[in-house]
């Protein structure tokens, strides 16, 4: 039976966050009230927003390529030149190799719209209108992964220890795909195409360790321009005030997510064990404005009315591996939680909290067959009438690889989990050296990729 519960998971405090929950399967429901929170260009139909501030133009921009879904820059010179390299291990980093896991959602993207954040100065305030508030109707005419075509901003919730990331997108001719940022722990000062912020990089570059309750949003190193005027509109004093990524994106994260209290794990935010983050770490994705609000914005994008935020029917997020800790039935710091939301509903499966044992699995199995609390048989696949019925399980012992595939002209989105030493051959182009680029080929073959 599907029940519904807001998560708690925010984006360094900007997000606004209502995702919902399965305990096996079943139909969404509507989320219940709860305690206010705290805070294409290639293929696909492009939605008509309204102009968005920010973006050199092309012409303005050495070796950018404007994406023509919302005017956000493309930049495939940004990566480093050649390989990224595989990762260094020190002993103890790795577990026993395991089987890995996907869950693949498809037929994603609705016609429709959310609100836009505008500077209550200038307007359009068509949708929403506070004293304080001004939100302008953002339509959205095509299905083609929307609003996940959109410029979409990264963040990583600890308890986590962050090796590599990259990120890839399709170069203009569509013929292969760029690393447009990396990060690497063996460097960590040296990023390139990539903006950090939040409390886990306090006046600090990003040195990989996320604590417990502690957050950072990962965006492109692509001013925005936020101020008077700013379109979606964002303070000038913004923490997060640089682009998301465009249509369509690939983000590799090579992380491991100790548990709080664990002698690796990085030092937490929080000084108690009672929090609803304590101990669970999350990677999500939202639409670059709601990362830009401002820390517990009261004014966002999340629900078209602001004032009932748990209705999630704006921009919403995407819950991509989410532990929940909600102090409640839901909560399961084993396995993930894996769930869209916006303005079109809800697609796919929150926790399972006690009706779920991950306890007596083997080592080798990263995807858990909800039903029977047993390995999948093979990869999970979500579609907006339901599913997945499966969960990845959290690597609290050793690294993985994880994979974020946005594909816009098939409206498919591709998550994977992947032990470092049991890498599927559709991956080898990829992982895990991480190259400067790869052909596109190789992205139908992770799109394709079923695991285990």
């Amino acid at each position: 039976m599907m029940r519904a519960r807001p998560s708690f998971a925010a984006v360094a405090g900007p997000w606004i966050a209502a995702s919902l929950c399965a305990c096996s399967s079943g139909s969404p429901s509507a989320p219940h009230s709860a305690t206010p929170p705290a805070s294409p260009a290639d293929g696909g139909t492009a939605p008509s927003h309204d102009a968005k501030d920010g973006a050199p133009p092309a012409s303005e921009s050495s070796g950018a390529a404007v994406d023509g879904a919302s005017n956000s820059p493309v930049d495939s010179s940004t990566g480093s030149a050649g390989n990224l390299g595989p990762a260094a291990f020190a002993s103890g980093d790795l577990d026993p190799a395991s089987h890995g896991g996907t869950i693949t959602f498809e037929q994603i993207g609705a016609a429709g719209w959310y609100p836009s954040i505008r500077d209550p100065s200038q307007g359009p305030c068509d949708a929403y209108q506070s004293s304080t508030c001004c939100l302008a109707t953002d339509t959205i005419a095509g299905d083609a992964l929307t609003p996940w075509d959109e410029e979409l901003v990264m963040t990583l919730r600890g308890p986590m220890t962050v090796k590599q990331i990259a990120v890839y997108q399709p170069d203009t001719q569509a013929s292969a795909w760029d690393r447009v940022a990396a990060w690497d722990d063996r460097a960590p000062s040296a990023e390139t195409g990539l903006a950090f912020s939040g409390n886990a990089t306090p006046n600090t570059p990003f040195a990989g360790g996320v604590g417990s309750e502690c957050q950072v949003n990962l965006a492109t190193d692509k001013p925005f321009g936020c101020g008077p005027g700013s379109v979606p509109y964002c303070a000038a004093n913004a923490e997060t005030n640089t682009w998301g990524w465009a249509g369509s994106k690939l983000f590799v994260l090579l992380a491991k997510m100790e548990h709080a209290g664990d002698a690796e794990a990085p030092a937490a935010c929080s000084t108690t064990d009672t929090g609803n983050w304590y101990d669970a770490p999350w990677v999500g994705l939202a639409v670059g404005e709601l990362a830009r609000a401002g820390a517990y914005a009261s004014c966002q994008c999340f629900a078209k009315d602001p004032s009932d935020w748990s209705l999630a029917d704006g921009c919403g997020q995407f819950n991509v591996f989410e532990v929940v800790n909600d102090n409640d039935s839901y909560k399961n710091l084993d396995i993930f939680s894996t769930d869209l939301i916006d303005y079109s509903g809800y697609v796919g499966q929150g926790p399972c909290g006690s009706a779920c044992d991950a306890g007596g699995l083997g080592e080798a199995v990263d995807l858990v067959d909800k039903a029977t609390d047993t390995e999948a048989r093979t990869g999970a696949v979500a579609v907006p009438e339901g599913g997945p019925g499966a969960a990845l399980r959290r690597p609290e012992s050793g690294y993985r690889y994880f994979l974020i595939l946005l594909d816009v002209p098939s409206r498919s989105v591709q998550l994977g989990l992947v032990h470092p030493q049991n890498i599927p051959a559709a991956l080898a182009p990829v992982l895990p050296n991480l190259p400067a680029s790869f052909a596109a080929s190789a992205e139908s073959a992770i799109l394709g990729l079923r695991l285990p």
